[in-house]
């Protein structure tokens, strides 16, 4: 499959979309990203290593937005698109910089490799697979 740049687009603003809402404690509303059968792949070193599929995706992000004492920053980089045959595959880096507490400690809780499988439905693009595989973690 061939992507567009204006899918390029579309894919990148909703990636930075979902950070924002996490960030700005609206993590709850980043389940209508994801396609309805996703799937969301924490890896070895994740805080709760695991995978989380469908509507528990909605669930596990409501309860990050009642984590009202988590303070945190995700900055998103190198992000490459691949063509998968059948859907784009995208690969960034994931810096995550978390508190909480007032500390506001500015180092970082861990970089990761995420790697995501996307699909058009519904007129937009949607996460379909989202694996987040650190690479570097606070001790």
């Amino acid at each position: 499959m061939s992507i567009t740049i204006e899918s390029r687009h579309a894919i990148t603003d909703v990636i930075h979309l979902f950070y924002h809402l996490v960030d700005s404690g609206h993590a709850s509303q980043t389940a209508r990203l994801f396609a309805p059968q996703a799937k969301l792949t924490f890896g070895p070193g994740s805080p709760q290593p695991g995978t989380i599929t469908g509507d528990r995706i909605r669930v596990a992000m409501t309860e990050r937005e009642a984590l009202k004492a988590a303070f945190t920053r995700h900055v998103v980089s190198n992000i490459m698109f691949g063509d998968g045959a059948e859907a784009p595959t995208i690969r960034y880096l994931l810096t995550l910089f978390r508190s909480d507490d007032e500390t506001r400690s500015s180092i970082p809780a861990f970089v990761a490799d995420v790697i995501e499988i996307w699909q058009h439905g519904d007129d937009c693009w949607q996460i379909a697979e989202r694996t987040i595989m650190p690479t570097f973690a606070r001790a």
